[in-house]
């Protein structure tokens, strides 16, 4: 059972007001909370050593050394009855001093070299530890200080003391065991520290022994200290002796028994209210986060917050801002089954006016346009981390949209307006890039040589539509000339290159018809190509088009005339005429002048 803390409270302050020690208050954050401070055991941990920059690695450096406690016996199989708070105690130098003789502006003045072992780390301000503690927590029951110093060290006693050395957490763990639980060390430290304790004793008489229910088990015996060996330890490979194992079997009961003392249940007593906050100077608008710390399990609470918004609060753990200049009162009034009590700290929140404009963090982003030709440009393809004191209320952007007009380099303004209207901008780069290829389509296509046997393919003969999301600059083709030669079916690429120098192809099928030729003295007579035809055909002219012919008549194998045609080109050498109605077979085409009429044979062969 816990002696009420009110008068753990007053005999800290006793021993403060002999030291002389102003009492000062520094921000808390609440690491593990299972409930009411009097029915927990309450691990308090303080940094030394740490700026006012470095308050976030010591919270980091609290959380992992915590998590690796809890994930270790016994802590593990108790930790639901362990609260943690972390005090954010304020240095004005880094790290830890080399001696006590050569001290650093640390706050609570930690040192290695104590007694003149290097290693033994520990503060030599005490009435400082002993102050935050009974200001900030004064219900504590562990008080741990961790140094911001990566040399190896720690120390036991009064406070457990250890550095963030990589072993950080298995030292925290070890002088645990001789601040909380007031375990020996199981390896010699020598004969001063020498005395009876649970696991180091004189006596080797089995039948006495202090740890004589655990004989024989677990590996539990009477060991003598080489050094001396007038003195006993209970087990060769313990945490109390060598980093990395784990606790024996006596030392694990102690550690327990001490657990199970601290949270024994006791009756309800009249609440004790007591709070903190995360946060105790701020600036303007900003946001403090404040915590229930009372004991004796209140079920209601009263928060009165002068400035602050909201003034009141019945939230066990509320968060609150404040507006205005100042230094501001706030009072916890809480209430259980038996009674009530009210707690009050004066000029506890400090706000001071904020002037300082958000610190711009950006990068110059690359986006890409789309099929549509457009781009999109958002805040988190800019923003870097941006940050402020207070915090950020708008980020903008003088311009988000962007198409193929914009392809290249870009100046864009990027502009922060923190909560209290203070502002700050800055230009980044955007470079807008077109990557998407044109879209090819092709189509199939016949070409028809003309009666000296040649053709010409253009690129648009074969483009069936092709597109690009910023615009087509050109298209060309594998083969543009074809010859008797080529007469069947060809494979042509058309290539599409787009106004960002983008491109890509696709394939054609080109068939070239050939004309039937009937021989050289008869290039001066009509011919019909190509012969046979796919479905369109040519009346080629020696020279230029009869101008006596008056119709052209289609005429089937039986003699029917299936189409007469009136109307056709009178200027040039060439008539085309569609035939693609027509099916396979053989057929006449009769032209009717005035003075004659001449038949033309022709093949449709589809």
């Amino acid at each position: 059972m816990k002696t009420p803390y009110t008068l753990q409270l007053m005999v800290l302050l006793f021993f403060i007001s002999v030291a002389q020690v102003q009492g000062q208050l520094f921000p808390m954050e609440t690491i593990v909370s299972n409930g009411s401070p009097d029915k927990m055991v309450n691990l308090i941990i303080m940094g030394d050593g740490y700026t006012a920059s470095e308050q976030e690695k010591f919270l980091e450096d609290v959380q992992r050394n915590i998590e690796g406690m809890f994930s270790q016996e016994p802590w593990k199989s108790r930790a639901q009855l362990i609260n943690v708070y972390a005090i954010k105690v304020i240095s004005n130098a880094s790290g830890a001093a080399d001696s006590p003789s050569q001290p650093i502006d640390n706050f609570f003045g930690s040192s290695f070299n104590t007694s003149g072992i290097e290693r033994l780390l520990y503060p030599t301000r005490i009435n400082r530890v002993v102050s935050v503690l009974s200001n900030n927590a004064p219900f504590y029951d562990i008080g741990v200080i961790m140094v911001n110093d990566q040399r190896y060290g720690g120390a036991g006693g009064a406070f457990a003391t250890f550095s963030t050395h990589s072993s950080a957490l298995e030292i925290m763990i070890h002088e645990l065991g001789h601040a909380f639980t007031f375990l020996s060390d199981e390896y010699w430290a020598g004969d001063q520290f020498a005395r009876e304790t649970a696991n180091m004793t004189k006596d080797s008489n089995p039948a006495t022994n202090r740890w004589r229910s655990f004989l024989n088990t677990e590996g539990v015996g009477i060991y003598p200290h080489e050094e001396s060996p007038t003195w006993f330890r209970p087990h060769n490979n313990c945490k109390m002796r060598f980093l990395g194992p784990g606790f024996c079997a006596v030392c694990m009961d102690q550690i327990h028994n001490r657990i199970s003392t601290l949270t024994a249940p006791a009756p309800l007593q009249n609440p004790q209210s007591f709070f903190g906050a995360n946060k105790l100077e701020i600036y303007e608008g900003q946001e403090v986060h404040f915590f229930d710390l009372s004991s004796q399990s209140p079920d209601s609470w009263l928060w009165n917050f002068v400035g602050g918004n909201p003034e009141t609060s019945t939230n066990q753990n509320p968060v609150i801002t404040f507006s205005q200049e100042g230094k501001y009162q706030v009072t916890l009034t809480t209430i259980n089954g038996i009674g009530s009590s009210t707690f009050q700290r004066n000029d506890f929140i400090s706000v001071k006016k904020d002037t300082e404009p958000p610190v711009l963090r950006t990068q110059n982003p690359t986006i890409q346009l789309n099929q549509s030709g457009q781009a999109f440009l958002t805040i988190a393809q800019v923003d870097n981390g941006t940050r402020d004191n207070v915090g950020i209320r708008e980020l903008l952007l003088s311009q988000t949209a962007f198409d193929c007009s914009h392809v290249g380099v870009n100046e864009v303004s990027f502009r922060a307006i923190d909560v209290n209207g203070n502002e700050a901008s800055t230009t980044v780069s955007v470079t807008v890039v077109d990557n998407i290829a044109p879209v090819v389509r092709t189509k199939a296509f016949t070409l028809m040589l003309d009666e000296e046997g040649l053709g010409v393919l253009s690129a648009e003969d074969i483009d069936d539509g092709s597109s690009d999301n910023c615009g087509i600059e050109s298209m060309s083709i594998s083969k543009t000339e074809f010859g008797r030669a080529d007469a069947g079916d060809n494979t042509v690429t058309l290539t599409v290159r787009d106004v960002n120098g983008n491109s890509s192809s696709a394939t054609a099928t080109v068939r070239v018809d050939v004309i039937l030729f009937a021989g050289r003295e008869s290039q001066d007579a009509v011919v019909l190509y190509p012969n046979p035809s796919q479905g369109f055909i040519q009346v080629s002219f020696p020279k230029i088009i009869d101008p006596s012919l008056k119709s052209i008549e289609i005429i089937d194998a039986k003699g029917t005339q299936l189409r007469s045609i009136q109307s056709f080109p009178t200027s040039g050498k060439v008539i085309p005429i569609d035939v693609s109605q027509l099916a396979n077979g053989l057929y006449l085409l009769q032209l009717t002048k005035e003075n004659q009429i001449e038949t033309l044979r022709f093949v449709i062969q589809k």
